[in-house]
């Protein structure tokens, strides 16, 4: 597919996004292309893709392009009464392992910053389950609570310095390696058998959240759980909602609610976000906060792929009437029509039908 094709559909796409956001009353975000080398280091975790691309700028500074743009959009955000609700559609420059080259990535999204409410975690949500429905009507939406799994295993007295193995092979979906560490560690068999229950549960939310309310959840894990329960009812009637507790995200950032989005014949999450609180706080901002950000670069597979022509018509003509040319053309694209116009036949030029305009008129 031609890049002009990818970016004309990507901005049809964004089109869309921006009127589901707009109409929520999100307001446009415009960063520029860089920000010191600082910012990112401090938070390299927290950046999908392990490199950054750096200069050293005319005063001095160590300079990056930019790889991410929730870490630009709450460094920005100035203290404020009410909420920041914004927007965007950016390129971040990133590679995807160290062997990869660099790579500029379109990324739309939104970021929710302040004293956040259930409703505004919902919002968030349900405007996710949006841009995801704008995409494919089969679209799923994965969340967990990360509440839920770390709360249980404290709750229920599972020695600290396995907890991290323990969540990592959660993600892995890994019961039988869990059940080695937990045995071996004098974790009881009931509480682990609740484990491998809440991390194979994939179910529509209500239904999950029914089905994990009869576990030995304890005091932590059950605070989770009722506020998965409250956005269970407050976004009933939204489809495409699941809980998927071997969601994970750095805990150093994130808390409460995560997620990540899927459309179908793309393989990767095209989209992922959550509650980020942590940030916030190691950016040194009293606020809390929750966004997404939609991988627009994933979306190639959405673009229809054209016939295999370069055009559908091919006009071949001597140049002698332009205006003329010009009304038969008009019209052969307002019948929704690719016309090209042309001297003699390119080469290699690949087309459907050709066409030769003598005369004021188009013939075979």
């Amino acid at each position: 597919m031609s890049d002009a094709r990818f970016s004309s559909a990507l901005d049809g796409i964004f089109t869309k996004l921006r009127e589901i956001y707009t109409s929520r009353g999100y307001t446009r975000y415009r960063v520029g292309r860089f920000e010191e080398y600082d910012l990112y280091a401090k938070n390299r975790s927290f950046i999908t893709g392990s490199s950054i691309l750096t200069f050293t700028d005319t005063d001095g500074r160590l300079m990056a392009l930019k790889p991410d743009v929730t870490l630009s959009v709450i460094k920005n955000t100035a203290p404020s009464r009410g909420l920041r609700k914004v927007y965007y559609c950016e390129s971040v420059y990133r590679a995807a392992d160290p062997s990869s080259g660099f790579s500029e990535i379109q990324q739309a999204g939104l970021e929710c910053i302040g004293s956040l409410t259930l409703f505004d975690v919902c919002e968030v949500i349900e405007l996710a389950a949006g841009s995801l429905a704008a995409l494919s009507e089969r679209y799923m939406l994965d969340l967990s609570h990360l509440g839920l799994l770390d709360g249980f295993l404290e709750d229920n007295g599972v020695p600290a310095h396995i907890r991290p193995e323990l969540l990592r092979l959660a993600e892995e979906k890994n019961s039988h390696e869990a059940m080695a560490l937990a045995e071996k560690n004098g974790v009881p068999l009931y509480v682990m058998d609740a484990f491998n229950t809440m991390i194979h549960l994939r179910a529509p939310l209500e239904e999950a959240v029914r089905r994990l309310s009869s576990l030995p959840l304890g005091e932590r894990a059950a605070e989770a759980l009722s506020e998965l329960a409250r956005v269970a009812v407050a976004l009933r009637g939204v489809e495409g909602i699941y809980l998927d507790l071997s969601l994970r995200c750095d805990g150093r950032y994130y808390n409460g609610i995560v997620m990540r989005g899927y459309i179908p014949d793309v393989p990767s999450p095209v989209l992922s976000g959550g509650r980020y609180d942590g940030l916030t706080k190691r950016l040194h901002r009293d606020a809390g906060a929750m966004g997404f950000a939609v991988y627009l670069n994933l979306l190639d597979r959405l673009v229809p792929e054209p016939d295999g022509t370069d055009t559908d018509i091919l006009i071949l003509h001597n140049g002698s009437d332009p205006e003329g040319l010009l009304r038969a053309v008009r019209a052969l694209t307002a019948e929704g029509k690719r016309v090209r116009t042309d001297t003699a036949a390119p080469e290699g030029f690949r087309f459907g039908k050709l066409l030769h305009y003598e005369g004021g008129e188009l013939r075979e």
